[in-house]
């Protein structure tokens, strides 16, 4: 992952929760970090400016959720809006996972089922029935 323009030496000063939510918010929608397998917490640190303990807190505490379930979740919902694109239906899960930024099956699966309470093809199964009737 390519480090734009954040001196690595100079984190921000403490604020407020709110703030540093909006910076991890504004980082993760406009650089989707998550697609990079293996993407670390230190890695969003020195991206954001936030220090690690600073930031592994604030995940916990305001989204309820350890760092990779955090991650997780963002692509397991990046995964969702693939598979309602058709072009995608041809692609076998796991390449459409491993895009999303899973580098493991069993990590996929097992994130997936806990963040939309069903499995991968079931969910595509959905969406494939649901276009059909659109």
């Amino acid at each position: 992952m390519i480090i734009t323009s954040v001196n690595t030496q100079i984190f921000r000063k403490p604020l407020n929760k709110e703030l540093y939510r909006s910076y991890v918010e504004e980082y993760l929608q406009r650089e989707r970090p998550f697609l990079t397998p293996g993407f670390s917490l230190q890695e969003m640190s020195l991206h954001t400016g936030i220090n690690v303990p600073t930031l592994s807190a604030l995940i916990n505490k305001e989204y309820g959720m350890n760092f990779n379930d955090f991650i997780n979740q963002h692509r397991v919902e990046f995964f969702k809006d693939l598979v309602k694109n058709p072009s995608y239906h041809q692609w076998t899960l796991e390449a459409i996972a491993n895009k999303a930024g899973f580098n493991s099956r069993t990590t996929f699966i097992r994130a997936f089922t806990k963040f939309a309470e069903c499995s991968p093809s079931e969910y595509l199964r959905y969406v494939k029935m649901n276009l059909m009737v659109a």
